[in-house]
């Protein structure tokens, strides 16, 4: 591989890396190792090309993050050459003549299998890297794929590690036994919404029905952190819990807005948080529950895709489904396709464990113990690095 005029190899890291989503964490994790890499070296250039992602805002204060931000944008400029490009992306979005070695990352998509298109476009590509076995297996299932691909997960936040934090303050909460879900609405409708947050509040309602001591915290958005996406979170869930309420109980508590990390570490740690709940339909990984892990919050989880992988290292609150074909209002012949599968998570298994959990929570505590401390060593900010270094050693 040639180097630049200057003499230094200059890398582009092309993805959403300013943007408040799942894929814009993921960049700037690598941001930071690819930072790492230019300061310990003299012939390593890092260039950004920060790009949007759907309707999500952007962060734009450069002191956030520890300055990460600034630096991104102190790096987005455009060059002649470049001799490795990072492209986190759809996969059809690649682009395979951006430098010589062009190295596409994805998450793909939250199914048994993704746009055929999707297999050329690894095809096209000298390197391929995903979070999670799951994802790999998605594009494999697609159809064959000649271009190597790594497995290189995401890693929690290093705020999970410091034990100084202290849980949230000023998380006013009547109720002693509380369920978190951390999830954005991802759907229009009850039968698109991949995250299933609908069905996660019908059910709890109606579990927790006769029971006003126990709370559902919900840390959601619908797209922004704007008054307007806070109003129509309020009006949507104030709707889909009086038409499912049958008693004096659960409460409901709603968080919307930007947290920074140290915040979302004392949400976890808060001790009248006694779990986190997540019936999603299939992840690509699932940062939140590896977060929630890793702070020793027991997971009950639908027992399908990526994070099943980090959450089997321990034990977590497994819930029973049948594969089911996407809805198809969500079929878009793009992202999914009619046919695609993803996971429905059972009611009655959930119903049982939930209420199983609440009335002894014990063993399920232990369990989310000892799992945090096998994360905090497989996922840490530091061993993820190691695996990208050691992937990219011969090309970066």
């Amino acid at each position: 591989m040639n180097m630049s005029e200057n003499k230094k190899k200059v890398v582009i890291l092309r993805a959403p890396l300013l943007s408040q989503s799942g894929y814009g964490v993921h960049a700037r994790q690598i941001a930071r190792w690819l930072f790492q890499l230019e300061d310990s070296r003299n012939d390593l250039e890092v260039v950004c090309e920060p790009l949007p992602w759907g309707a999500t805002p952007w962060l734009i204060d450069p002191e956030a993050e520890n300055g990460l931000v600034g630096r991104v944008v102190q790096s987005t400029k455009q060059l002649p050459h470049y001799d490795v490009s990072l492209q986190l992306q759809l996969p059809n979005e690649w682009n395979p003549f951006l430098a010589e070695y062009n190295i596409g990352l994805t998450a793909a998509v939250e199914a048994d299998k993704c746009n055929p298109d999707w297999v050329t476009a690894c095809n096209r590509m000298d390197l391929v890297i995903v979070p999670s076995e799951f994802v790999k297996s998605v594009l494999t299932n697609t159809g064959e794929i000649s271009t190597r691909i790594e497995v290189v997960p995401e890693s929690f936040i290093a705020e999970c590690l410091d034990e100084s934090l202290l849980p949230l303050e000023d998380l006013e909460l009547e109720t002693d036994f509380n369920f978190l879900i951390f999830s954005q609405f991802t759907g229009n409708n009850p039968e698109n919404d991949r995250k299933n947050i609908p069905y996660t509040v019908k059910w709890l309602n109606e579990v927790f029905a006769d029971n006003p001591n126990v709370g559902i915290i919900i840390k959601t958005n619908m797209a922004r952190q704007t008054v307007l996406d806070e109003i129509n979170c309020v009006s949507v869930l104030t709707k889909l819990i009086s038409e499912t309420r049958k008693g004096a109980g659960p409460r409901f508590y709603l968080l919307h807005g930007e947290m920074t990390n140290k915040e979302v570490v004392g949400l976890y740690k808060h001790p009248k948080i006694k779990a986190l709940v997540s019936l999603t339909r299939g992840e690509g990984f699932g940062l939140p529950l590896l977060e929630a892990a890793v702070c020793g919050k027991p997971v009950i989880a639908t027992n399908w895709s990526a994070h099943t992988e980090f959450l089997s290292q321990g034990k977590f609150i497994k819930i029973d489904y049948n594969l089911v074909p996407v809805h198809e209002s969500r079929v878009d012949s793009k992202i999914y396709l009619s046919g695609f599968k993803w996971a429905n998570p059972s009611e009655e298994d959930f119903k049982r464990k939930v209420l199983k959990f609440y009335e002894s929570s014990k063993i399920p505590e232990q369990w989310a113990s000892e799992l945090s401390e096998k994360l905090k060593s497989s996922h840490s900010p530091s061993s993820i690095n190691q695996q990208y270094t050691k992937v990219l050693e011969s090309v970066i």
